[in-house]
């Protein structure tokens, strides 16, 4: 497939490059958070790994695509610098409503539940969503979170990423934490926080690559063609099993909304 390509330059820390199509002579950039288990820079190789990360790499070498390597920014400059950079892309991103007409969409490359963690001694008891309307719930900048709890009546207190929340809640600085499950299972794990419990799943959220919306559909037709037959072929689902995580797989059966301990 032919495309026009032109130079890149660098402009605020990213790459630029011709329009967004599989065959060009440029680079496609890909950026991600860091956020494991789906993507995070090796302190010693620098490399981004995880889950999200390997399946892009698959689905970009199966299409033929020149993508440099994948490079991990806060998740809003990272959100903000794909909406406005030909050729580039960001990896595991909640498509929402809200974000739809931002961004061309290839996926879905997972679905996440979106919880409720809080203390244990908190005694805080949530059966819905609106059961959270009196407590302040610490989440990220530009997280998909934020309109299903401002909808809600919820009062949120942001930060640029989400490792900083965990602290807030132990000082009580926030009364919930909203995150993705699996995300948040890895923080617990690492910052050893035992005296916090997940208290209830609010969103299901298909995740998906979001792309420029330079990106021609023809290419974007074609992209989700492959990942389609990854699916098909449990490639993506051999990906998330190596991490521990097969359930969360797209094709997999999304699990009930439930209470959950981790």
């Amino acid at each position: 497939m032919a495309a026009i390509a032109a130079f890149k330059g660098v402009l605020a820390g990213a790459l630029c490059g011709c329009c967004a199509a599989a065959h060009a002579a440029g680079a496609l950039t890909l950026y991600a958070l860091e956020w494991a288990p789906y993507s995070w820079k090796h302190p010693g190789s620098g490399k981004v790994g995880g889950i999200a990360s390997d399946i892009v790499e698959e689905l970009m070498r199966r299409a033929g695509v020149h993508a440099g390597p994948i490079d991990t920014v806060p998740w809003a400059r990272g959100l903000a610098l794909t909406a406005a950079t030909p050729d580039t892309c960001q990896i595991m991103v909640g498509r929402t409503a809200e974000r739809e007409q931002k961004f061309k969409w290839i996926g879905p490359i997972g679905h996440s539940r979106w919880m409720f963690f809080g203390l244990r001694d908190s005694n805080i008891r949530l059966r819905q969503l609106h059961d959270a309307r009196p407590y302040l719930v610490g989440t990220i900048i530009d997280d998909l979170s934020i309109p299903i709890l401002k909808s809600n009546h919820i009062r949120v207190a942001l930060v640029a990423a989400d490792h900083l929340n965990p602290p807030k809640l132990l000082r009580r600085r926030i009364d919930l934490w909203a995150s993705a499950e699996l995300p948040a299972t890895y923080l617990m794990r690492e910052q050893g926080l035992g005296e916090v419990a997940p208290l209830l799943t609010f969103a299901t959220i298909p995740m998906f690559v979001a792309c420029n919306n330079s990106m021609r559909d023809d290419e974007v037709a074609r992209l989700n063609g492959i990942v389609n037959a990854m699916i098909a072929d449990k490639s993506i689902e051999r990906i998330y099993h190596a991490y521990g995580f097969r359930d969360a797989a797209p094709g997999a059966p999304v699990p009930e909304r439930r209470r959950q301990s981790l």
